[in-house]
């Protein structure tokens, strides 16, 4: 409950320079929208200020917990070498050693000039997993704080060509929350996309669960799986393997909802 109240401000600092509290509107293909005003910047800051603060205050408060502790030390262990077999990715590979951070390695936008610092864990469980985020709620405080009072002035969109060709190619690794978030498009006729697939962080991050609560108590398993903050509406694909047959198939969005009928029915 404090760290939501700690987040309202950020909600409003939001809404100010978007104009809205959560759907945001402001990437535009090539830039931003709008630019964040002169009068606007000592109110970030004052805002970052207060809430780098209080953040600290949580962190002493977590770590001061006995009963927390025995929720998150030791408890949801995802070892080095099972995070690097599921290709788990951010806060969930970094709590487990694993020091990838697509800003750093691949770095874009402005991350050549607003360099992350990679917090990692070697923990490997609960624990180390919210230290890390932890840790990187204070970076994403620094990194705001430098782009505020390094923001350049200049134009806020780059220059896009009216028209891109048909049949182009491109994939983009960035740097989402839970992780690496993949784009790939193909360009279609008409200045559309003909193709466009993205793998979302949660996909590769669900497959470590059970590794992660092998031998657990039942009690600990929603805090382990909470613990990679899982998007479940990332992981929204399947295949079914008949392992009698060897036979894969994968069933369609109707096919699934008539399953589901079926099975509510025979329960009444």
């Amino acid at each position: 409950m404090q760290t939501w109240r700690i987040r309202e401000p950020v909600m409003w600092l939001c809404e100010e320079i978007t104009g809205n509290r959560k759907t945001y509107g402001m990437n535009l293909i090539g830039g931003v929208r709008r630019d964040i005003t002169a009068a606007q910047k000592p109110k970030i800051l004052e805002v970052v200020d207060r809430i780098e603060k209080e953040w600290l205050k949580v962190i002493d408060a977590i770590q001061g917990d006995t009963p927390l502790m025995m929720r998150l030390e030791g408890v949801g262990v995802l070892s080095h070498a099972d995070a690097v077999d599921y290709c788990v990715t951010g806060p969930t590979a970094r709590g487990s050693g694993v020091a990838i951070d697509s800003r750093v390695d691949h770095p874009y936008c402005a991350y050549d000039y607003l360099v992350p610092e990679k917090k990692v864990q070697k923990g490997c469980d609960n624990l180390a997993r919210t230290l890390v985020r932890l840790e990187e709620t204070l970076e994403s405080i620094r990194l705001v704080r430098q782009g505020v009072q390094e923001l350049p002035d200049g134009s806020i969109m780059a220059n896009i060509p009216e028209e891109i060709p048909p049949g182009k190619e491109g994939v983009r690794v960035v740097e989402a929350p839970r992780g690496e978030s993949v784009h790939y498009v193909l360009t279609g006729e008409n200045n559309r996309p003909y193709r466009w697939k993205v793998r979302a962080p949660s996909y590769m991050n669900l497959a470590s669960v059970p590794a992660m609560i092998m031998g657990q108590e039942l009690a600990d398993v929603p805090i382990s799986i909470a613990s990679y903050d899982p998007c479940f509406s990332c992981t929204e694909r399947l295949e079914v393997v008949d392992r009698k047959r060897g036979a894969i198939r994968i069933y369609t969005n109707e096919e699934l909802t008539e399953l589901s009928r079926e099975k509510t029915i025979n329960r009444k």
